[in-house]
């Protein structure tokens, strides 16, 4: 009963922020309709962050929001489901359960920690290295739900209970930060890529290398000083521990299956084919989008299936909460352009950073970004600011929309103090495992360190015109 209570008095405080947008007076310069975008806004937001329902339902009722205030039609508010981007992520979701199915994720976590030797430092670096790579194609959240309770096993085995503890709480965070950095390198990995790329894709020419180029390089900059950032931080004082039952479980496993070397091989061809399928569409002259990202993802699958590799009882535990939060921070994106709330916006926030130098403008989209991710969900960030930037860039030769979109963009991975920031730390908030005060000191740290990274190495790009 108290739980409802709670949740009834969640959603009371979404419907009051949402009135009180609404029942203020018109900013000069800001339509009706542009008051009622604005209003959509901060409905979403804290829909999402304070989460009175689930996060499926909250992304639904957005794009129902927004027919409510006369800011789309029920075609308007819902197209943004069929959108290729969401069935782009369904395919990916589908593959990284075809892994958990077959254990394979489970033998790669296993072979980390085996190859670790059982020192703290390599082992916390396999478990982190393999968090980045099956979040460049996994949801985040799942990955952390895959490796954390290999995180408990390994802690289980420390004897001392005060050294596991450490270990544990190290661990945890570890693949919590190197999910959210591994979102970073591609379109798949965060839904903010993925309306990022959305409305790039409706101004130029974008495709899933596009992102990647930048994206796999952000990581490889932002991994190691994240990993050695937090090693340095909690400085827990077991430095090795036994690893003999692991080694044992990896053993009892035996060879990979074929099944196995399937799934990596389809998985394999699939990933080249998302980077290189437009190419390849047009050296051999293929139908134009035949090998688009959505359309190679679903073949993928298909083959899948039709191999009984997997099946529809496997993947209906998805994370289609994903699927609703990109498709209503779309629409809510949508909707602030139609309304001319994001030319509002544009004006406000063009004296601040039109002719300015490129340095600023990182420092300011980056950490505004990243602290914002904290207490709104990412997607809904994305949708905002990136057609703002969009549109400042139109403005300002100095800027070009690249150059703004993807540092603020990737910054949105960075949401680590508060289990409002993402699903994943929910995750670890819900678990118990660390404790809310280690979570903000510890979170605060590497979004600052990480934030830092990010920005120098774009500020770097810029300045030899890579970017």
């Amino acid at each position: 009963m108290g739980n409802r209570l709670g949740f009834s008095n969640r959603f009371i405080a979404v419907v009051a922020l949402t009135l009180l947008v609404l029942l203020l007076p018109n900013p000069a310069g800001l339509t009706v309709e542009g008051k009622r975008a604005l209003a959509a806004f901060v409905f979403t937001g804290t829909i999402f962050a304070l989460q009175p329902i689930p996060l499926p339902f909250a992304g639904l009722m957005v794009p129902v929001m927004l027919v409510a205030l006369g800011l789309a039609n029920s075609a308007q508010a819902f197209e943004t489901l069929s959108r290729p981007i969401i069935i782009l992520i369904l395919g990916s979701l589908f593959l990284a359960e075809a892994l958990r199915k077959h254990g394979i994720t489970r033998r790669l976590a296993l072979l980390s920690i085996v190859t670790s030797r059982g020192r703290v430092d390599r082992l916390l670096l396999g478990l982190m290295a393999l968090a980045a790579l099956l979040s460049m194609w996994m949801e985040n959240t799942a990955t952390a739900a895959v490796l954390i309770p290999v995180a408990l096993t390994i802690s289980s085995q420390v004897p001392d209970q005060e050294q596991s503890k450490e270990l544990l709480v190290l661990l945890v965070l570890g693949i919590a930060y190197a999910a959210s950095v591994g979102g970073m390198a591609t379109i798949t990995g965060s839904a903010s890529n993925a309306v990022a790329s959305e409305f790039l894709a409706e101004i130029r020419v974008w495709r899933f290398i596009d992102w990647m180029k930048y994206g796999l390089l952000a990581l490889i900059f932002v991994f190691p000083v994240t990993w050695w950032t937090l090693m340095k931080a909690m400085n827990v004082s077991l430095k090795e521990l036994d690893i003999e039952a692991t080694r044992r479980e990896l053993e009892n496993l035996g060879g990979m299956r074929g099944v196995e070397r399937e799934v990596l091989v389809v998985l394999g061809i699939t990933i080249l084919m998302w980077m290189g399928g437009a190419f390849i569409e047009d050296a051999v002259g293929l139908p134009s989008t035949f090998l688009s990202p959505a359309v190679v993802g679903i073949i993928a699958v298909s083959y899948m299936a039709l191999r009984d590799i997997i099946q529809w009882e496997d993947v209906k535990g998805v994370s289609w909460g994903m699927f609703f939060a990109i498709a209503a921070g779309l629409a809510l994106g949508e909707a602030l352009k139609r309304s001319g709330a994001t030319a509002w916006l544009t004006d406000i926030s063009s004296p601040l950073l039109s002719g300015t130098p490129y340095i600023f403008a990182l420092v300011v989209v980056v950490f505004a970004s990243a602290l914002l991710t904290n207490v709104v969900n990412n997607a809904t960030v994305a949708a905002v600011f990136v057609p703002i930037m969009i549109d400042l860039a139109a403005a300002d030769p100095a800027f070009n929309s690249v150059r703004l979109v993807l540092p603020l963009t990737m910054a949105t991975t960075f949401g680590y103090a508060l289990p409002s920031a993402s699903g994943r730390m929910a995750l670890i908030s819900a678990t118990g495992i660390v404790k809310s005060r280690d979570m903000i000191r510890y979170g605060m740290l590497m979004t600052v360190v990480s934030s830092v990274i990010l920005i120098a190495l774009f500020y770097l790009l810029g300045m030899v015109n890579l970017i």
